[in-house]
């Protein structure tokens, strides 16, 4: 009883580690398919390049090197359609043994186009012979097989090896009439050339491995990042804003404080995609200045993106030059941003009291550091003052792609 209490007790303890693998598997399979569904074209190309080389260096009749130039094109043809994703490979499942079949034809097809006692007697290699390298290499990566040869992967990857190896030397026979050391040797040698695509393809295979694992420790630490942020800002605000249900003044302020944090939040992630999307980085910046001030203007953007260093710039520079509005008194602002001419240019314009353009060379003031940033991006901020000398507008110029020197 005490033995089948301890078992009991131990599976829910495995059971993460379990998801852990299944994940990683899938993630796995995902990373993989999609590597091998971008490559798998160049495999009918690689092996229409082995069947042409073999038409024209290898001894054939007239008819028989016609057949294998017929090949040739066939393999050619083939490329467009495993480009567009139709490759056995991708489809995997009972497709790859019948794949490694028809490569075993394929490559067989020589031995019985050459003329007698030709196949496997040249100390360079078998007529080819490496033509199913692209295909051990493809089956490296990672087993796309029917679910019964999937939990015997390894015996069925020796096996292939084995098969073909066993194969050449039978071919060799059937058109040499019999078998000779020199036989024996060649075939061991046009074998070398499977075994290098294979093993070249569990690399591969391995650094698909590593990339999975690496999305997983990514996508892990994201989790946890947004589980603290959960915890230590939005719960404990919400928790704040239960205390003070009895003071509406209170209350406002710890809800405002709470769209504040959950604001920030959302520009965080915004900011940290490789190409941000301008217009839900302004209605981001601009939501947060909701009823503090008036937009008399605000810019119209559509789907425009921008890469990663000029979206901080400009998310930086909206925050600023709000908050700097806000600051000093302004009631109204209005923002106009042009995209055209390969250039970012962002106007704001507000009704304060305005400031020297002195301020943007004051090294302590955040519009100087918003400056700088923005000349080591190939660009510039201006200040003049606003219509009719009220207020003030600053002016923003930045390139839509990042120059070389600042990546």
């Amino acid at each position: 009883m005490a033995n089948h209490t301890v078992q009991a007790s131990a599976r829910p303890a495995d059971h993460p580690r379990l998801q852990r693998l299944q994940n990683d598997e899938e993630l796995t399979r995902v990373t993989t398919k999609y590597m091998v569904g971008t490559l798998e074209w160049a495999g009918p190309v690689y092996q229409a390049l082995a069947l042409f080389t073999s038409a024209v260096y290898d001894p054939y009749s007239g008819a028989g090197r016609a057949a294998m130039l017929g090949l040739v094109v066939l393999h050619i043809a083939l490329a467009p359609l495993y480009y567009r994703g139709y490759g056995p490979f991708v489809h995997g499942g009972w497709w790859i043994p019948a794949y490694f079949l028809q490569c075993m034809l394929v490559s067989g097809l020589p031995a019985w186009l050459s003329p007698p006692h030709t196949y496997g007697v040249h100390s360079g290699w078998i007529p080819c012979s490496n033509y199913a390298a692209a295909a051990f290499l493809f089956l490296a990566f990672y087993p796309w097989l029917p679910a019964p040869l999937i939990r015997r992967r390894v015996f069925f990857e020796s096996a292939m090896l084995a098969v073909y190896f066993i194969y050449f030397l039978v071919l060799s026979r059937l058109n040499n009439g019999g078998l000779g050391w020199l036989n024996v040797r060649v075939a061991a040698l046009s074998f070398s050339w499977l075994l290098i695509g294979y093993l070249f393809g569990k690399t591969i295979g391995r650094m698909c491995v590593a990339a999975a694992q690496k999305q997983l420790e990514v996508q892990q630490r994201n989790f946890d990042e947004f589980f603290d942020f959960l915890h230590s800002h939005v719960k404990a605000n919400i928790a704040a804003v239960r205390m003070e249900l009895a003071d509406p003044l209170r209350l406002r302020e710890k809800l405002d404080e709470l769209e504040e944090t959950i604001g920030d939040y959302r520009l965080e992630i915004l900011l940290a995609r490789e190409q941000v999307p301008l217009a839900l980085l302004f209605s981001e910046r601009i939501r947060a200045f909701t009823g503090v001030l008036k937009m008399t203007e605000t810019p119209r953007l559509g789907p425009l993106t921008v890469a990663r260093p000029i979206g901080v710039l400009v998310g930086h520079a909206l925050g600023d030059l709000l908050k700097n509005a806000a600051n000093h008194g302004a009631t109204m602002v209005g923002i106009r941003c042009d995209t055209s001419g390969g250039t970012i240019r962002l106007e704001i314009a507000d009704d304060g009291p305005g400031f020297p353009a002195s301020v943007l060379d004051d090294s302590a003031r955040s519009l100087n550091r918003l400056r700088r940033a923005a000349r080591d991006l190939g660009g510039d901020l201006t200040l003049r003052p606003g219509a009719m000398n009220k207020g003030s507008l600053l002016t923003l110029v930045a390139p839509l792609r990042v120059p070389e020197v600042a990546r």
